[in-house]
């Protein structure tokens, strides 16, 4: 039966006998069964609620204690109660957790319709369990801020998706939940899963995300990014921030490393024949360097999946991060150019990356023309040295960037 979904809920929760809701849409993530008795929600099922252990670490209680309280339990039940009877948890406080994740479940529904199905709940307890909530509550508390949502936010579902921009990073500070849906878009994230890893509510999520569009943070995933090449940077300079995707692991915000020198090296593709070879030559460089409190820094114009096997082959001993959208290359100022990728003073270092690589160092998982750069940064944020090759591999010599790094004052790396 076709029905909007509050009133489905509603009707179903005054039944006298328990049952089980299934709520079923044409997005499937939008998907969630319910279990009804005694005008109580008491089991659900939705992609966009977190596992009950992660409301339960927002309570405050350490995941040690749930670990515990799950083991000695045996299933949710007697974790909540193993949890009650040793006071790490208060009863206020679960029923407040309780009605919350009611109220996250039904938010993204409140303004759907979804096909209905009910069946008797054959093996419901005889008391409610200790999960439950007023249904009336929850469904007037999802009405009551539903309402409060614009049309653009009520169009975003559980299966959207949004690319991060990498240089929007200063409108960001001091706002915890607008840097947590940045980072988690910046990772490929749905909104769903946002939903559930943040965690936040359905209202807020979308809120946030609405206002992150508005300013430019985020945009559809599909949607291209305005392509706009600024001019070359010069030493004196503040270097422009950014936030990528490391291949280690989470993500790297220039800004960051504020407070000690940074050697930032732009290359080409993750299996770029010029490009490797001299990171073979870094990499031998970093122990020095970092004794020096130089942070290297690499970008790469490849997606983060496709670094492991070209520069990730290496092992770089210093981040690696991805900007398969050229966005951070094009507000440094890099350039296109056949002819300095033709050019045959890059024969020698090719041929050493074509032995380094193998066939795969002909693989196009970026862009084929682009000219490399490198920039040294001083402590301060300033950049004090801007090279832009000329051709492929022309990059700074190593002599002079050991020369500066021996200039600098030693400092402990923030990373490696």
């Amino acid at each position: 039966m076709l029905l909007p979904v509050l009133q489905a809920v509603s009707q179903v929760a005054a039944k006298d006998s328990p049952t089980v809701l299934n709520l079923s849409f044409a997005d499937q993530q939008l998907n969630t069964a319910l279990r009804l008795m005694q005008g109580q929600i008491v089991g659900l099922r939705s992609s966009v609620l977190p596992p009950w252990s992660v409301s339960l670490i927002a309570l405050g209680v350490h995941p040690a204690t749930i670990a515990e309280a799950q083991q000695v339990g045996g299933n949710l039940q007697g974790a909540l109660a193993f949890l009650l009877d040793r006071g790490y948890l208060g009863r206020t406080q679960l029923d407040m957790a309780a009605q919350e994740r009611a109220l996250s479940a039904l938010l993204p529904l409140a303004w759907q319709t979804s096909m209905t199905s009910s069946a008797p709940w054959t093996d419901a307890p005889a008391e409610l369990p200790l999960n439950s909530t007023q249904t009336r509550q929850a469904v007037e508390a999802a009405e009551r801020h539903a309402a409060l949502l614009t049309r653009e936010e009520r169009s975003l579902k559980p299966s959207s998706r949004f690319a991060a921009n990498p240089l929007s990073v200063p409108a960001l500070l001091g706002d915890d939940g607008k840097e947590r849906v940045y980072h988690a878009a910046m990772r490929g994230l749905s909104l769903g899963e946002m939903s559930q890893r943040t965690p936040q509510r359905w209202d807020t999520l979308t809120q946030t995300v609405s206002r992150l569009l508005r300013e430019g943070a985020l945009r559809p995933q599909n949607a291209a990014a305005p392509r706009e090449v600024a001019d070359a940077l010069k030493a004196g300079q503040a270097a422009p921030d950014f936030c990528l995707p490391d291949l280690a692991g989470g993500e790297l915000r220039l800004s960051a490393l504020r407070g000690q020198p940074v050697w930032l090296v732009f290359n080409r593709q993750s299996t770029c024949a010029m490009c490797n070879p001299h990171h073979a030559k870094i990499i031998t460089m970093h122990e020095r360097l970092r004794e020096r409190g130089v942070q290297i820094v690499s970008v790469w114009g490849s997606p983060l999946e496709d670094l492991s096997d070209g520069i990730g082959r290496q092992r770089p001993p210093y981040p690696v991060l991805a900007d398969p959208k050229d966005e951070t290359y094009d507000r440094y100022g890099l350039r296109m150019s056949l002819k300095g990728t033709l050019d045959p003073r890059n024969l020698s270092t090719m041929i050493q990356g074509f032995r380094m690589m193998g066939a795969s160092a002909l693989k196009d998982d970026g862009e084929l023309l682009r000219m490399p750069a490198e920039f040294l940064i001083g402590a301060d944020g300033v950049i004090e040295t801007a090279h832009y090759n000329s051709y492929g591999s022309d990059w700074l010599p190593l002599e002079r960037v050991l020369s500066w790094a021996d200039q600098q004052k030693p400092a402990s790396s923030k990373l490696n």
